[in-house]
């Protein structure tokens, strides 16, 4: 049975010269994308760079409906932006943009963060007007990265640890949740838990990939700015203006939706 020692890693009082020693059975690392226990692990990450960041920020003072969550594309300049109403007149506000085209971090970025959201969004230029940050702009890139067998030597990774997806499209918490589900069923089915951790990993990369790969056709088709991409849409969205069933729903209704050459050519207006 394979046990993990964490070591001193564990400490449980603040002078550096106390620490423990525990074993278990089974160690979970769920520690976010630059998870330290993936780097303890031994875990090898692939790499998909993606030419875009992404940066978001909870403000007050929005002028818009609080009823309404806005999430819209502008394909021509590469960007999205989304407006989420929260409690008590909180909003969080989200821009997605190409590398390198401006600067959004820190508070002193608050008003190109508005003014770049006006481009995507004309209405927006209003809507922001009076917008005050109640937390900070922080952009980030948004790359994806993954390990391609989430287990080994006793340790699972979960969640964005395991694998990480293009934010744009929202799937980081929902597949830490399945993820949690599926390592759960794998435990409770087989006593080997080794054979277990392993039975999850193949799932897991299995669902990751089909997730990774329907963001890439939605990628490629709402935002990217290119001239193929542009000429993939003259062709897709009237097809998919007729017939809404065209966009593959894997965002809402979870991976094992099928993602296979017939899904792709009914997105781009190819059958």
């Amino acid at each position: 049975m394979s046990q993990w020692n964490l070591s001193s890693r564990v400490r449980l009082a603040r002078s550096k010269r106390l620490s423990t020693q525990i074993q278990a059975r089974l160690v979970v690392g769920a520690d976010g994308r630059n998870s330290a226990v993936r780097k303890w692990g031994g875990f090898s990450v692939e790499h998909s760079p993606l030419p875009f960041q992404f940066a978001g920020v909870q403000l007050t003072g929005v002028r818009s409906r609080e009823d309404v969550v806005m999430f819209i594309f502008n394909a021509e300049l590469g960007m999205v932006v989304a407006t989420v109403p929260q409690a008590k007149g909180r909003w969080r506000a989200y821009l997605g943009y190409p590398t390198g085209k401006v600067e959004l971090q820190g508070p002193d970025k608050l008003k190109t963060f508005a003014a770049e959201s006006a481009r995507v969004v004309p209405a927006l230029a209003e809507a922001y007007a009076c917008a005050q940050s109640t937390g900070p702009l922080a952009a980030f890139d948004v790359s994806e990265s993954w390990v391609r067998h989430p287990y080994r030597n006793g340790v699972a990774l979960l969640g964005d640890a395991a694998a990480t997806s293009d934010p744009t499209f929202g799937q980081g918490m929902a597949t830490a949740l399945r993820s949690a589900r599926v390592l759960r069923d794998a435990l409770l089915h087989n006593e080997d838990w080794d054979k277990a951790g392993d039975e999850y990993a193949r799932e897991h990369h299995r669902s990751f990939q089909s997730t990774h790969k329907v963001c890439g056709w939605l990628r490629t088709l709402f935002q990217d700015p290119c001239a193929e991409a542009a000429a993939l849409r003259q062709r897709a969205m009237p097809k998919i203006a007729e017939d809404l069933t065209r966009v593959p729903d894997h965002l809402a209704s979870g991976p094992d939706l099928p993602s296979d050459e017939a899904v792709r050519a009914r997105l781009f207006g190819e059958a």
